[in-house]
């Protein structure tokens, strides 16, 4: 058994709820944000923006792999706006997709239910930790990114089972699709402190990340681990970064003389 030859991981398009957190974010209301908000995240739509993303996201593609014949398996997360994009993406292929809870959107317990100007106000201890510390803590009621990151994990190995050396494509969410990076390349907790530091990271809505164990340059080197990335943005007609294939060292060890220089960018107290 192996890895997917390829995984192409998809974000779903501009929701409902994405508008009402852009508003919040810059201080401002939205018409309807007490109706989108009190709706349970799971149930939320797509915005008019993002079917429109979905449908430009349809036909690049189609550009990109020829027809989504390319694909042996289809994978969507349970949440009605990354169905809603996997019915436009499949047009009129009507394709069959398969619904795994491992690929759902990070749960936000109840932090997650007010305003983002409340959450400091309503939960300080829990607001300062989460800027602390954004990898390992938990929010109230809900999941920290460790906990979608282990979630993926045990997706992966599914497909580690059951489908090697296929070509698997996976609609989900931004931070479980960041968590799968952080856990294909081998990152570490402090890479995660300094994210949104690299913009490439930052995955959009229709935002695609490719991970290949097939060299892009040729065809006969395939590796036994996902070596190649790339990431482009389905949402854009112009389609850019086709060819902007980075290889990376797929697995990670230290010396013990790197350790020590880890270690050191944490002083001790005493």
């Amino acid at each position: 058994m192996a890895n997917p030859l390829r995984i192409v991981m998809i974000r779903h398009g501009q929701s409902e709820s994405n508008i009402v957190q852009q508003h919040q974010k810059q201080g401002g209301k939205f018409e309807f944000e007490y109706e989108i908000g009190t709706r349970v995240d799971w149930k939320q739509r797509l915005s008019p923006l993002g079917v429109e993303q979905a449908q430009i996201a349809a036909k690049n593609l189609r550009k990109i792999y020829g027809d989504m014949a390319f694909f042996d398996k289809f994978y969507v997360s349970p949440f009605i706006r990354a169905r809603e994009t996997a019915v436009i993406l499949s047009g009129e292929d009507d394709l069959r997709w398969r619904i795994d809870d491992r690929i759902s959107e990070r749960i936000w317990g109840i932090y997650g239910v007010v305003s983002r100007q409340e959450q400091r106000s309503h939960f300080p201890l829990t607001a300062r930790l989460a800027n602390d510390d954004p990898w390992y803590i938990r929010y109230d009621g809900g999941e920290s990114l460790f906990d979608v990151y282990n979630r993926f994990k045990s997706f992966r190995t599914k497909l580690w089972r059951k489908h090697s050396n296929e070509n698997v494509m996976v609609l989900a969410h931004k931070q479980l699709i960041q968590t799968a990076c952080y856990d294909i390349e081998k990152k570490m907790p402090e890479d995660w402190d300094r994210i949104y530091e690299n913009r490439k990271y930052d995955i959009s809505n229709l935002g695609m990340v490719e991970y290949s164990r097939v060299n892009p340059l040729n065809a006969h080197d395939i590796r036994e681990d996902f070596s190649w990335r790339r990431m482009v943005n389905l949402a854009d007609e112009n389609l850019q970064g086709l060819n902007d294939w980075e290889e990376f060292t797929p697995d990670k060890s230290f010396l013990a003389s790197e350790l020590k220089v880890q270690v050191e960018d944490y002083p001790p107290f005493l």
